[in-house]
């Protein structure tokens, strides 16, 4: 299997865009965010302010549009508690 990480990149409580990424995304020295390798364009991207990072390790089914395995957005998921966020950075 291989790992992929998902960048979100948040504005007004809601996603407003997405990134993949095969290696672990680099925190930015202020901590303000974070820089990567897109895989939709092998380009370096930089976010700064709101973001968040999931690890897949799965199938491309898994990973589109960022859903998790059972096929809802995170937010939707009735199973997952507002406690089980991991801090990465």
């Amino acid at each position: 299997m291989k790992t992929v990480y998902v960048i979100t990149m948040w504005s007004g409580g809601r996603p407003a865009k997405k990134w993949k990424s095969e290696l672990l995304p680099d925190p930015l020295e202020q901590g303000t965010g974070v820089s990567f390798i897109s895989i939709g364009t092998h380009l370096r991207v930089t976010v700064i302010g709101s973001i968040s990072i999931e690890e897949y390790e799965s199938g491309k089914e898994e990973l589109e549009m960022g859903l998790n395995p059972a096929g809802y957005a995170d937010d939707d998921d009735p199973s997952r508690k507002k406690g089980n966020v991991e801090r990465l950075f």
